[in-house]
């Protein structure tokens, strides 16, 4: 059951853009599970699926997803772009698909992994035998590396291989000897990963909105960091996609980086209107319809939010 929520709740979370056609689920011979548009087009023809029949209430559902997640137990996981077009398959993490980190999802192909961003354009190829989410602007890879599922079959350790570290385009990044920025972060090899976030003026000054309540949004937080090795960064910047900037916390204590997940860490993240004029902080509710369940993102401004608290 769990891992059919997760599906459920990755299947509804992405939006926030334009298109034409509307697209809805359809459940065809009490199991297939398919995507028409509101003309009864057939988007994605239906299928057994790991998402079962007793989710009827989907179908009234409009999806909203710029990409469309899907698990033919068939084929294996696909996503597809609202026209049913494939696109890649999607790395598979725990219980469910890879989510978004930053803007980038990993994805696999001929059995190596890569990151494509929220319009499914891969921004960086699959050449890596794993990689880690994006965090903080990076990633960690390694090529010649495997799971030992002698050790531990259900959470097997990663083994081998070489290591390294990527930005958000797929360049090679060069830890340094020393720490040339306060927000370098630290490696277990005690080696130093370059700050990676550049901003211009604009950006400058909606971060600096958080930094002049940090203690407020510490306080009500409960973070457990000390003022300086708490990071407000901007991880995604407007788009057709995302049509404002995100803003996400960070905690650095103890040679860690916290990293936050917004589908479970409410109050955390933020979000700012294109024209930097606007600031809420975002939390996710569950909204219990008469067939189905949807995990929502709601949003407050955020000086509202700090006085409510």
């Amino acid at each position: 059951m769990k891992k059919i929520f997760l599906l459920l709740l990755i299947l509804n979370q992405f939006s926030g853009f334009s298109q034409t056609d509307k697209l809805y689920y359809f459940i065809e011979k009490d199991s297939l599970l398919g995507v028409k548009n509101q003309n009864g087009k057939i988007i994605i023809p239906a299928a057994y699926t790991l998402i079962p029949s007793v989710y009827n209430g989907i179908q009234k559902q409009e999806i909203k997803d710029q990409l469309l997640f899907f698990y033919p137990l068939k084929d294996g996981p696909k996503v597809y772009d609202r026209n049913g077009n494939f696109l890649f398959e999607p790395y598979m993490f725990d219980a469910g698909f890879d989510d978004f980190n930053e803007g980038y999802m990993r994805f696999v192909e001929n059995k190596k992994v890569g990151f494509a961003n929220r319009n499914g354009v891969k921004i960086v190829p699959a050449q890596y035998d794993w990689v880690s989410t994006m965090n903080f602007g990076f990633a960690e890879y390694c090529n010649g590396c495997y799971f030992d599922r002698s050790k531990d079959p259900e959470h097997p350790p990663l083994v081998g291989g070489i290591w390294g570290y990527i930005d958000k385009n797929g360049i090679e990044i060069k830890p340094t000897e020393k720490r040339n920025h306060p927000k370098d972060i630290e490696t277990e090899k005690h080696q130093f990963i370059p700050y990676q976030f550049v901003y211009n003026e604009k950006e400058k000054q909606i971060l600096d909105f958080f930094e002049k309540r940090k203690d407020k949004i510490i306080e009500i937080n409960s973070l457990d960091c000390p003022r300086g090795n708490v990071y407000f960064e901007i991880i995604e910047k407007p788009s057709s996609s995302v049509p404002f900037y995100k803003i996400k916390t960070y905690q650095s204590c103890v040679q860690y980086l916290s990293n936050a997940n917004e589908t479970f860490d409410d109050f955390r993240f933020f979000s700012v209107s294109a024209n930097g004029k606007e600031f809420y902080v975002t939390y996710n509710v569950m909204v219990d319809y008469k067939n189905y369940s949807e995990n929502v993102q709601k949003k407050i401004p955020v000086d509202e939010w700090i006085k409510k608290n």
